[in-house]
């Protein structure tokens, strides 16, 4: 398969993908993707025969149930998307119950879904409900600067959110909601997949303690655009501290009247969260 003619939703993966490599963020096997198939965009896929039997999941995820999805493997690197689809990505397909999957296409010759598929899914099924089926991707990767500052900082989520809207006056107008603190967890296992598929009830990012970030959106550019503005924020944070320190910054009033002139609700406890120290 070529990226010509790849159908529509894989030449969707090999773009933001390969975006991903370039930043810098999906160094060899780092991060995964999933993108939750739409019938109208995706056409029937019926022709799929399946390519393994049933594969129980951790958890029954009914709000997904009969959904089907694209997927990264486990073990791949992003990028090698854009050279072999096939090998790289994957579609699965949810039962009917929701408690188990099967392979439909892809992860050639015997490969498996990303290893993070369980908070992928979760994630897909919260954002599903509270989205009302608006947002169909997530993305998970390690954004360097939004990692480095989990080891520069102690952090808890009206702290992160706060410190990232005074960083970047874009902030609070992409991401008002606030950014979710998740401090360290096993990557992979059920408790983290929990956590993150909690904190997106709330938000649509959430930075993972000295690990990277999930986000969400309604397509792959949406999510991939939020992480890329919370990460530029850490960056001038950071670099800003490289010089010696930092001399001011967005006020409180400031970040208010940026989210009241874009018609935006700021989340009230970043607002009220004392980030005085981070800027000493």
């Amino acid at each position: 398969m070529t990226r010509e003619d790849a159908p529509v939703f894989v030449r969707e993966i090999i773009k933001t993908s390969g975006d991903m490599w370039m930043k810098g963020w999906a160094e060899a096997n780092g991060g995964n993707i999933s993108l939750r198939l739409r019938p109208e965009k995706t056409g029937d896929l019926s022709g799929f025969a399946p390519k393994t039997g049933w594969i129980p999941l951790e958890k029954a995820l009914p709000g997904v149930a009969g959904e089907k999805f694209l997927v990264s493997g486990t073990g791949k690197f992003l990028r090698n998307i854009p050279l072999f689809p096939e090998k790289n990505v994957g579609v699965i397909e949810l039962d009917a119950a929701g408690a188990a999957y099967r392979q439909l296409w892809g992860f050639e010759p015997d490969g498996r879904p990303t290893s993070e598929l369980e908070a992928h899914l979760r994630s897909h099924e919260v954002i599903k409900a509270a989205s009302g089926n608006v947002k169909h991707a997530v993305i998970h990767t390690h954004a360097p600067h939004l990692i480095a500052l989990t080891y520069a900082l102690a952090l808890d989520t009206p702290r992160l959110t706060k410190l990232l809207w005074q960083s970047h006056a874009e902030c609070v107008v992409g991401f008002p909601e606030g950014v979710e603190f998740i401090p360290w967890m096993m990557a992979g296992s059920p408790e983290i997949a929990a956590a993150t598929a909690d904190a997106l009830l709330r938000r649509n990012l959430a930075v993972w303690q000295f690990h990277g970030v999930f986000a969400t959106g309604r397509n792959l550019d949406a999510a991939f655009g939020l992480i890329d503005m919370a990460d530029k924020a850490a960056q001038i944070y950071l670099m800003a501290r490289a010089a010696g320190r930092v001399a001011c910054t967005l006020t409180t009033d400031q970040v208010t009247r940026i989210a009241a002139n874009f018609k935006v609700t700021a989340d009230p406890a970043g607002l009220a969260a004392d980030t005085a120290d981070y800027f000493a």
